[in-house]
């Protein structure tokens, strides 16, 4: 496997700084590296269902995003006995004596699954459903399991419902106009459709309440844009499950974020994209099936009034991907994770 360069620049330093403080430690040390914010938010829910450890911020930026939100963290180099991230970041941690347990840092797989090698180098990696493992599986995956998708579990917390009224109120939105939230992935990956909306979001604020979240990774001049459009919320956090219940209609494209409003039984628009390397044709035929599909925004709100007026149409439709994404919708996605990581620690901790 072909890793990044800092990966053979640091490897022989850093096992022999990790070699030696092992000697001395007393007991095993488990982290949580954090390559952003959103890693965190991914792993908030099975965090509590864990020994403690430490947050590992991958830089500065990060730790004073992670402290910005109340969250103590060390900042990297560490050297551990286990690290848990959402990121195939194992190039930060090269020597082969740490135990390695990879989490998805979005629902299921939107895009096609990178090269198993790259899972392959954890020791165990957890997907979202049992479906995606056989996936995985076929692909040479070696180490696939079953996790769930904790942050899932925030929609069907006992206060959820209530925050979820506080927000409406805050927002001015119980003014009678229908809620819709738009999504869109990182223009990086030739799988965004931002440029076909971006620029026009004030076009429908005359009937609809209109809020927007982008992938962190987004450029920021789609942040500039949409932060000086009158009338529109923009959601500059990853934590967003209050805006995705609080929505009556998502409209994306091919961001994995759509999967949380499948798995509320949401209507969905989402905006055909040029065909790609890494998107798939189930992926296409997953959208098309759970979502009203359309090219441009001329198409919008005609689109966006007929799921509103029709929004079970596609109802059985979701409840068959939610299966696939999913396993299940029962709120233990995070005891379900826990349990899994848990099983590899107590063979460490022996």
């Amino acid at each position: 496997m072909t890793y990044p360069f800092t990966y053979y620049l640091l490897t022989a330093p850093y096992t022999l700084v990790w070699k030696t403080l092992s000697l001395f430690r007393k007991k095993k040390q488990i982290v949580f590296y954090c390559d952003c914010y959103l890693d965190y938010v991914i792993f908030e829910n099975v965090r509590e269902h864990l020994p403690q450890m430490k947050i590992v911020a991958k830089n500065r930026q990060v730790k004073n995003e992670l402290s910005s939100h109340g969250l103590d963290s060390v900042l990297w180099p560490v050297f551990p006995d286990v690290v848990i991230m959402a990121r195939h970041a194992f190039h930060k941690f090269p020597s082969k004596g740490i135990v390695k347990i990879g989490t998805k840092h979005g629902v299921y797989h939107f895009k096609n699954l990178i090269r198993a090698e790259k899972f392959n180098a954890f020791s165990v990696y957890l997907f979202t459903s049992e479906y995606e493992v056989e996936e995985a599986k076929a692909l040479g995956i070696t180490c696939a399991q079953s996790g769930g998708y904790p942050k899932l579990d925030s929609y069907w917390f006992p206060d959820t419902d209530k925050k979820v009224e506080e927000l409406r109120q805050k927002l001015g939105f119980n003014n009678g106009k229908p809620n819709i939230l738009f999504t869109a992935t990182w223009e990086g990956s030739g799988m965004s459709a931002v440029d076909k909306w971006c620029d026009r979001l004030s076009e429908l604020t005359d009937e609809f309440n209109v809020m927007v979240t982008f992938h962190p990774f987004t450029n920021k001049k789609y942040f500039s844009k949409i932060k000086n459009t009158s009338g529109v919320v923009f959601l500059n956090d990853p934590k967003n499950y209050l805006y995705i219940k609080l929505a009556d209609l998502m409209v994306g494209d091919t961001s994995s974020i759509l999967a949380e409003s499948c798995a509320l039984d949401k209507p969905m628009v989402t905006f055909s994209v040029k065909e790609s390397r890494r998107l798939t044709p189930n992926i296409v035929k997953l959208l098309q099936d759970i979502s009203f599909r359309i090219d441009n925004f001329e198409e919008l709100r005609s689109a966006i009034k007929h799921e509103l007026d029709n929004p079970q149409q596609r109802s059985e439709q979701r409840q068959k991907y939610n299966k696939i994404m999913f396993d299940d919708l029962d709120g233990n996605h995070s005891k379900k994770a826990a349990l899994k990581i848990t099983n590899v620690l107590d063979e460490i901790m022996k």
